[in-house]
């Protein structure tokens, strides 16, 4: 378990656990054992926290600190609100600090791959180690939080935060049918408003998506390498696309997005996914569309239509039909 400061730095390194023991059991072991805690934060400190942390929220409170965790989506529930979505947006763009540490660790050849058993007794001192010369030689993974840049984009999620998806809401309330018959067109055939790379992590509030977005286009290009989008018969100026799921082949969702060709903005998107209500920044189906239509198919993209681990897929589907 790690201790991460929002610069990126490593308070501390705490482990190995057994691995049946969840992350709310090490917690309070940690709570309990660990006096140093008392001693680096201070009453109010704000503690971001996985969604394994639920259950010792209530413990860190107690210590005086605020807790801020990623809402858990209810068993009845297909998808977050728009509320729930937007209040979980903030939290994992805080929390990327972490994951970019442990990226940072895994470079580091002892722990990219499989660990020998002979190493194992001295894996809690092997990433303490680690953790040190990170420290020492890497530098801060957020250098600076003061920036116009930095300022800007927190100021932006802020006021999204804020809003309604009023896309959803059209299409709750049946202004935007989705069992009408909407016109295929190619991308060749869309016109939609260009965006450079500065416009689109404005957008996305970060790189991740745009990285992400590149190898995700080309899993749903047909097979003339083209982007099938439909075009609602209501209105100009929306679009829909059906997307397969990342973590699932039989779960396809809608992503609707609405754009003005007059201001050449995206106005508001909606997805049928988890996140997909959320307001504060996009998920990454309406990224990934959002990404080729406005920027990659106007800059020379040319995509692999199989990678070579999808090709093998297909062959191994093919095969257990």
């Amino acid at each position: 378990m790690s201790l991460v400061l929002p610069d990126g730095y490593v308070l501390d390194t705490i482990g190995p656990f057994q691995g049946t023991a969840n992350d709310a059991s090490i917690t309070e072991r940690i709570l309990g054992t660990r006096d140093e805690l008392v001693a680096w934060c201070d009453y109010g400190d704000i503690m971001i926290c996985d969604r394994g942390f639920s259950d010792v929220i209530q413990t860190m409170f107690d210590l005086g600190h605020e807790v801020k965790s990623s809402v858990y989506l209810e068993k009845s529930q297909n998808q977050h609100t728009t509320i729930d979505s937007n209040e979980s947006r903030p939290i994992t763009k805080v929390r990327w600090t972490v994951e970019s540490y442990h990226a940072s660790m895994k470079k580091w050849r002892i722990l990219s791959d499989r660990i020998e058993n002979q190493f194992l007794p001295k894996l809690g001192d092997i990433v303490r180690i680690i953790s040190t010369g990170l420290n020492a030689f890497r530098g801060p993974i957020i250098a600076n939080v003061d920036d116009d840049q930095s300022q800007m984009m927190a100021k932006f999620m802020k006021e999204q935060k804020s809003k309604n998806n009023t896309l959803k809401c059209d299409i709750d309330r049946g202004l935007i049918s989705s069992r009408s018959q909407w016109k295929k067109l190619d991308d060749e055939n869309i016109v939609f408003p260009e965006m450079d790379l500065d416009h689109l992590r404005e957008l996305f509030f970060g790189t991740y998506q745009i990285k992400q977005s590149e190898t995700y286009t080309e899993e749903h290009l047909d097979e003339e390498g083209n982007y099938v989008v439909q075009v609602a018969p209501e209105e100009d100026e929306i679009i829909r696309c059906r997307i397969q799921s990342r973590h699932s082949n039989a779960t396809r969702y809608y992503a609707w997005i609405r754009y003005s060709l007059s201001d050449t903005t995206i106005t508001a998107w909606y997805c049928q996914c988890r996140s997909g209500a959320r307001t504060v920044g996009c998920c990454g189906h309406i990224a990934s569309v959002i990404w080729y239509l406005s920027y990659a198919r106007l800059h020379d993209f040319h995509p692999l239509l199989v990678r070579p681990e999808r090709h093998n897929f297909l062959l191994h589907r093919d095969v257990l039909r």
